[in-house]
């Protein structure tokens, strides 16, 4: 059990606030908005503006009837600040209930450790990128819990920061190179990070972006689907199945399915998820006083750094594919070693289809995992089962991957990787498509443009005073 960690009163005071904030839920959905300007921040000045921070380009946005140039330096968020958002969107928050019946596909889950955020068989696929003026950090707290609900009162408050400060991991000492100004080379006109993202990754702005491993989502849910759903997957090219055609029979795998309509369902349950984290960031914002900017139209393969010779990213690293195997011109993002190392084959950490799969299977059966027999998860987590339920559930034959499903995923998971050159083949095996720009709000730019006091809330308006010891703010009294 960790002990808790020192706070200072400020500290104390703030998460005080945090959580005993009187703003019910509907509330903040009333007056809920993406507030795009923060302080240091500019829009279509028709002003060259050289971004030092990033690409070091020189640009120039057109002149338009919002142009504005906020005439305070931008505030970066406090610690305090950062870790309630990122709290907010992927912390930690107890035990799962797990209530799935143990004939019903209770062996696909991964974790039973809650997370604010609902994921697919709760697989814990997605973690948070933080981008600030530090550079680049993972969000990844661990999964150990300590009781069902771990905040339960001021004496667990302090818990935010020691997750924000015992999980995050440094990737970058920098902010990545990409901007609105990143473009292929001899292009004038191409705006792959957003034409209408101007402050994109602007110094003292915090970027959270979920980045998440698509190749984890994949072979779960195969997994799941050969135990439970009795469907195989099948290759479109010739109307057959993928590698696994001993299994097809009666009781066992019977009805064929796409591997590209497979790979959308994973795509689709991956961005359920995202939408979830994004939003529930967009709350704790909105709870808080912040601007929050949801981002979607961005090429996160060249954020990753599938393109080098336009921007290095973040330095993922990427499979070279041959385009003939590649109809869709899928980018396939491997991972970052030691970081993310996503579940795709072939690659550095998971060269043949079944060390993928056997990686995943083992996750919930290995010494400490949810369903071992041995040394189980819930035993020093105390839940969600009580021991005799617990016990039950470990002997039942359902709760126990069996190891034709294991052969069988395996062998269509070599299958595709043979005949497409990576597997999964028609989805990047990593994504960090959408995502939340946070920063202290530039109120004077609300006042000049938009009518009475919308869109700016009493959150805003009392943030510096009761966020920032009572300091003024910046652009209040303008």
């Amino acid at each position: 059990m960790t002990e808790p960690i020192d706070l200072t009163p400020e500290e104390q005071q703030s998460l005080n606030r945090a959580f005993e904030s009187k703003t019910s839920l509907f509330s903040l959905l009333a007056t809920l908005r993406t507030r795009r300007m923060g302080l240091g921040y500019r829009s279509e000045t028709g002003q060259d503006e050289t971004f030092e921070w990033s690409s070091g380009k020189t640009v120039r946005q057109s002149e338009g009837p919002l142009a504005y140039s906020s005439a305070h330096d931008a505030v970066p968020l406090t610690e305090v600040e950062e870790a309630l958002i990122a709290w907010a969107g992927l912390g930690p928050n107890g035990i799962v209930a797990a209530d799935i019946p143990a004939n019903g596909d209770l062996s696909s889950l991964l974790y039973w450790a809650g997370r604010t955020a609902p994921a697919s068989s709760n697989d814990h696929s997605v973690d948070l990128l933080i981008i600030n003026d530090r550079g680049v950090h993972l969000y990844r707290p661990s999964n150990d819990r300590s009781k069902p609900v771990e905040i339960e009162g001021p004496d667990d408050y302090w818990k935010v920061l020691h997750w924000y400060r015992s999980g995050l991991t440094r990737i970058s000492d920098a902010r990545p190179d990409v901007d609105w100004g990143t473009s292929p080379p001899g292009t004038h006109n191409v705006r792959p990070m957003g034409a209408q993202q101007y402050n994109l990754n602007r110094p003292g702005s915090s970027w959270f972006l979920p980045v998440g491993d698509l190749g984890r989502e994949w072979v779960n849910l195969l997994l799941s689907s050969y135990q439970f759903g009795g469907f195989y997957l099948e290759d479109v090219n010739t109307s057959k199945p993928a590698g696994c055609d001993q299994w097809i029979r009666p009781g066992f795998l019977e009805v064929g399915f796409p591997i590209p309509v497979f790979d959308e369902l994973v795509l689709i349950l991956h961005v359920s998820q995202v939408g979830a984290i994004v939003q529930n960031m967009r709350l704790a914002c909105e709870a808080l006083g912040l601007g929050g900017w949801t981002m979607g139209n961005y090429s996160d393969d060249l954020l990753l750094g599938a393109y080098p010779e336009v921007a290095q990213g973040l330095g993922f690293s990427f499979l070279e594919r041959e385009l003939a195997s590649n109809p869709s011109r899928t980018a396939s993002c491997l991972g970052l070693k030691d970081v993310l190392e996503a579940v795709c084959v072939p690659s550095p950490w998971f060269p043949d289809a079944r060390s993928a799969v056997d990686h995943v299977v083992t996750t919930r059966y290995r010494p400490h995992g949810v369903l071992s027999r041995q040394d189980n998860w819930a035993t020093a987590s105390g839940g969600p089962f009580n021991d005799e339920t617990l016990q039950q559930i470990l002997e039942h034959p359902k709760a126990h991957i069996p190891d034709w499903v294991v052969d069988a995923a395996s062998d269509t998971m070599a299958y595709i990787a043979d005949q497409f050159g990576c597997a999964p083949a028609n989805i990047n095996p990593v994504r960090a498509k959408f995502s939340l720009q946070v920063h202290h709000v530039d109120q004077q730019y609300y006042r000049k443009f938009h009518r009475g006091k919308q869109p700016l809330t009493d959150q805003i308006r009392s943030h510096f005073e009761q966020w920032h010891g009572g300091t003024k703010d910046p652009s209040e009294g303008d």
